[in-house]
C-alpha cells in the first residue's frame, strides 16, 4: 500500500518537474523569438535612418552680397576727345582770258612782323617754258592793316633763288581791304616757285594779304 501511494507521489512529481520544463522550455522560446524580431525592427529602422539622412536635401547656403557686388556710385568714364588741326589749302586755278592774260592765285595770310616774313603756303610753283613768250608779270593782292594803324606792305620773293624782288612791293595803310598792283617783276626763266612776304609797321596791328596772285601777260 505504501508502495503504491509512493509511486504516485514520484509520478506527480514527475509530471510538475516536465510541466515546468515545458513552461521554461516555452519561455525560452519565446523570449528568443522577441529578441530577434526586436533586432529585426531596430535594424529597420537604423536603415530607415540611413536612407532617410542620405535623401534628406542638404540644407541652402545662401550667400550674402558683398560690398563689391554693390553697383558702382562712380560717373561713367568719358572718352578723351580728339582735337584735331585741320588746314584747308586754297585750290588754285589758273585763269587765261582772251586779252592773254593768266592768273596764278597764291592765297591769303597775315603777319604781325615789323620786317618782311614769309607767308608759307601762299605762294606758287611757275614753270616758264610751259607758257608762250611773256610780255610782263606783276604781283596782285588785296592788302590792308588792322584798324588802320600803320601800314601793311608785302612782295614777292624768288624762294629757289632766294631773291625778293622789290619791284614787286606794294603796301596799304588803310583799315580796309584794297587791291594793289606792283610794277612790272623780272622775271627768270625755268621753274621757280614763289613765296608772298608782308609785313608791318607796328607789331600790335597784323598786316593781311588776301587773295594774293600773279599775273601773267603773254605777248
Amino acid at each position: 500500500m505504501d508502495d503504491v501511494q509512493s509511486s504516485r507521489i514520484l509520478g506527480k512529481i514527475g509530471l510538475a518537474i516536465l510541466a515546468v520544463a515545458l513552461a521554461d522550455l516555452f519561455f525560452l522560446n519565446y523570449w528568443i523569438y522577441k529578441n530577434e524580431n526586436l533586432n529585426v525592427k531596430n535594424g529597420k529602422l537604423d536603415k530607415t535612418r540611413e536612407i532617410a539622412q542620405e535623401s534628406s536635401p542638404s540644407p541652402l547656403i545662401l550667400a550674402s552680397p558683398s560690398l563689391t557686388d554693390e553697383p558702382s556710385l562712380s560717373p561713367p568714364s568719358v572718352a578723351p576727345t580728339e582735337t584735331k588741326t585741320v588746314i584747308e589749302k586754297q585750290t588754285q586755278t589758273i585763269v587765261q582770258t582772251a586779252q592773254k592774260e593768266i592768273f596764278v592765285p597764291m592765297g591769303s595770310g597775315s603777319s604781325n612782323s615789323n620786317t618782311f616774313a614769309d607767308l608759307f603756303g601762299v605762294e606758287v610753283t611757275i614753270d616758264t617754258s610751259k607758257y608762250g613768250a611773256i610780255d610782263s608779270v606783276v604781283f596782285e593782292a588785296s592788302l590792308w592793316v588792322e584798324g588802320g594803324n600803320g601800314q601793311a606792305v608785302a612782295r614777292i620773293r624768288n624762294v629757289t633763288d632766294n631773291n625778293p624782288y622789290v619791284e614787286s612791293q606794294i603796301s596799304n595803310n588803310s583799315g580796309t581791304g584794297t587791291v594793289k598792283t606792283s610794277g612790272k617783276i623780272p622775271f627768270p626763266l625755268g621753274q621757280k616757285t614763289y613765296r608772298v612776304q608782308a609785313k608791318t609797321d607796328i607789331t600790335n596791328f597784323a598786316a593781311h594779304v588776301e587773295n594774293a596772285r600773279l599775273k601773267i601777260t603773254l605777248k
